[in-house]
C-alpha cells in the first residue's frame, strides 16, 4: 500500500507540474478583440462597413509584428470601458484619453499621441468668437460630446454657457453648421480634421488648446501579459518611426499643443 501511494503522488505531481511552471501573467489567447467606438475621425471610423483610420493601421502592424490576430468590434463609446471590465472585448482602441478615473478601472499603456480640447466654430462667427473664452460667455450654446474629456471640461467650465451634449461627434458638428448650437469642444484631432475636410468648409477651429491630454489604448486590470506585449510593440514602433509615419498619413498638418 505504501507503494501504490507512491507512485500515485508521483503520477499526480507529474500531470500537475506545467501548470505549475506556468507563467500566470502569460498572454495564452491568438485572438485579441479590440473594441472601438468608430465615431471619431480620423482616428477611428467605419468605412464600407469596416473600421477604418488611424486605429486600423495600428491594428494591422500589431498583427504583423505579433503572432496574434486582431479583430474590431464596434460599440457605443460609453459602453466601452465596461464592455472591457466584463471580458466582451480585450482592448479598446478608441482615441481614449488618459484620465485619473479612467485609470482606476482601466490600465493604459504608454501614450502615442499628444492631444488638447480646442473649441470649434462657424467661419462666420470668428470676429464673435476671437478667443476660447468668448466661448463660455452668456447665450452661447456650447456643444460638446457625452462621456468624454471634452464634456468634463464644458461641465467644469462652462460659465454662462448652455452646454449641449451629443452621443458623437459628428451630430455636434452637423447641428454646429446648421446653427442649433453656437460652439463645439472636442478634441484637437477633430479641428485638425475639419481642416482638411471639404464637409465642414463652413467650420473653423480656433486652435487654441484649452486642455493637454494623452491618447492611449486601454486593457483590463487582468490583463498584465497584454499591456506588456502593447507597450512593447508600441516601443518598438516609436524607435523605428512607424508611430510617426501613421500619426502624419491620418493627420498630416496638426498644431502643436506643446
Amino acid at each position: 500500500m505504501p507503494l501504490l501511494r507512491a507512485v500515485l503522488l508521483a503520477c499526480l505531481s507529474l500531470s500537475l507540474s506545467p501548470l505549475a511552471n506556468a507563467d500566470p501573467n502569460a498572454l495564452d489567447k491568438s485572438s485579441i478583440t479590440i473594441g472601438t467606438a468608430a465615431d471619431y475621425p480620423p482616428i477611428t471610423f467605419q468605412q464600407e462597413g469596416k473600421v477604418s483610420g488611424m486605429v486600423a493601421d495600428f491594428a494591422s502592424q500589431l498583427q504583423q509584428r505579433t503572432e496574434h490576430t486582431f479583430n474590431f468590434k464596434v460599440l457605443p463609446w460609453k459602453e466601452l470601458i465596461p464592455a472591457l471590465q466584463r471580458g466582451e472585448v480585450d482592448m479598446i482602441m478608441s482615441g481614449m484619453s488618459i484620465t485619473p478615473e479612467r485609470a482606476s478601472q482601466i490600465d493604459f499603456t504608454q501614450s502615442y499621441m499628444n492631444i488638447g480640447q480646442m473649441g470649434i466654430i462657424r467661419v462666420a462667427d470668428v470676429s464673435r468668437f476671437n478667443s476660447p473664452t468668448t466661448l463660455l460667455q452668456q447665450g452661447v450654446r456650447l456643444g460638446y460630446v457625452n462621456d468624454t474629456t471634452g464634456a468634463a471640461f464644458v461641465g467644469k467650465y462652462h460659465g454662462e454657457a448652455q452646454p449641449v451634449g451629443f452621443a458623437s461627434i459628428e451630430p455636434a458638428l452637423n447641428a454646429l453648421m446648421s446653427g442649433k448650437i453656437d460652439a463645439v469642444v472636442h478634441d484637437a484631432t477633430t479641428s485638425w480634421n475639419i481642416d482638411k475636410d471639404r464637409r465642414y468648409a463652413s467650420l473653423i477651429s480656433l486652435h487654441r488648446p484649452l486642455t493637454e491630454e494623452q491618447l492611449a489604448w486601454a486593457v483590463a486590470k487582468d490583463q498584465p501579459a497584454l499591456l506588456k506585449l502593447l507597450n512593447q510593440q508600441l516601443e518598438q514602433m516609436k524607435q523605428d518611426g512607424s508611430l510617426n509615419r501613421t500619426i502624419n498619413t491620418w493627420v498630416p498638418v496638426r498644431a502643436s499643443i506643446e
